[in-house]
């Protein structure tokens, strides 16, 4: 007998940090319009889409380079150094892509302001790539400009994934220009509502894409992909629409959460989702109700923050769900201390 798994309907999922408001219908038509040609290359798309990215984020065409997803985007500027760097906890996807192409990572530690310390590491320097999200994932803050830098004056190349920049407070690393060392990745995921393909712009100085064009696939995007770019950057108001949402629903949420009694520290963040720290003694009636509710939530221990929930900002109706399975947990009473103990939790306590 198959057992029976519950849709994308019938669950809310909070977990993936997906657009709340689905993705833009010029993209979806454009897809559409393009399912009866998929006996085709998609012959000139490339060049239009780099084109229209270029104008999108204000950059040159011989600036841009699409790729297939941030992964092929890691691959491809891995040839420049021999070593990767990383913030620890950060982004999983660096540290698997730089190991995956046979060279080291060295993890740079956050502290408990989820700030690393200052000076960089003296070793950084030339035949190094230092990859770093901002606003970041999984902590969805912003790093000190100061730190960043003195990273740029350090390392040979510094990648800047901006995914979550349109929802920042801090204007886009572009906006600096693009000195020689310097890569910039935008996403389609996020912002843009288009999880389900596999296409971002890796974005630096001419002579920088010119040398890192010639490693990409043949035709490393699909048809399908390609037109939903189109389709997105014909739309440049559902990218404002999705903005205003995400802003407007991570106020809510955070609000919501800090009143559910059931944390003991909530986080807004610079991205599209809020971080959560539930009480200990409510950590497994949390995971069960959520569960049982079909709410899906990220547990962040395998992003390296044990013990903190990662909740997407979703629609209406998904956080309206999210905040009445917290109002269904039972909550018990934590343990009476013994006297003369002062218990304190680790920070595995509370991991979902």
């Amino acid at each position: 007998m198959v057992a029976a798994h519950a849709t994308a309907d019938e669950l809310a999922l909070l977990d993936w940090n997906e657009s709340p408001i689905g993705p833009p219908e010029l993209a979806v038509k454009r897809v559409m319009d393009a399912a009866s040609r998929i006996h085709r290359y998609p012959r000139g798309l490339m060049e239009e889409v780099t084109e229209r990215a270029a104008a999108h984020f204000d950059v040159a065409s011989d600036q841009v380079l699409l790729t297939a997803g941030v992964d092929e985007a890691i691959d491809i500027v891995l040839s420049l150094a021999a070593r990767g760097w990383g913030v620890s906890p950060g982004f999983d996807g660096y540290e698997d892509r730089v190991r995956a192409n046979g060279k080291t990572f060295h993890p740079i530690s956050l502290g408990p302001d989820w700030q690393p310390s200052e000076p960089p590491d003296p070793s950084l320097g030339a035949g190094d790539i230092v990859f770093l999200a901002q606003p970041a994932n999984p902590t969805g803050n912003l790093l000190s400009t100061s730190w960043l830098g003195a990273v740029r004056a350090a390392a040979a190349h510094v990648f800047i994934d901006e995914t979550y920049q349109e929802f920042s407070s801090r204007p886009s690393v572009l906006r600096q220009g693009l000195p020689p060392g310097l890569l910039v990745y935008r996403s389609f995921s996020k912002a843009a509502g288009l999880a389900g393909i596999r296409l971002g712009c890796l974005i630096a100085d001419a002579d920088t894409i010119a040398r890192l064009a010639p490693l990409r696939r043949f035709m490393p995007i699909d048809a399908v992909s390609l037109a939903a770019g189109v389709g997105l950057l014909e739309e440049p108001e559902f990218l404002d629409r999705l903005v205003r949402h995400v802003r407007a629903a991570r106020t809510a949420l955070v609000f919501g959460l800090r009143g559910s009694g059931l944390f003991d520290e909530v986080r807004d963040t610079e991205a599209n989702f809020v971080l959560a720290r539930p009480r200990v003694h409510v950590a497994s009636a949390l995971a069960d109700r959520l569960a049982q509710d079909q709410v899906r939530i990220k547990d962040c221990a395998v992003l390296g923050l044990p013990g903190w929930l990662r909740i997407s900002t979703g629609s209406e109706e998904d956080q309206a769900r999210l905040f009445a399975s917290l109002g269904r947990v039972t909550v018990t009473s934590p343990p009476a201390p013994r006297a003369g103990n002062h218990p304190t939790a680790t920070p595995e306590e509370g991991s979902l």
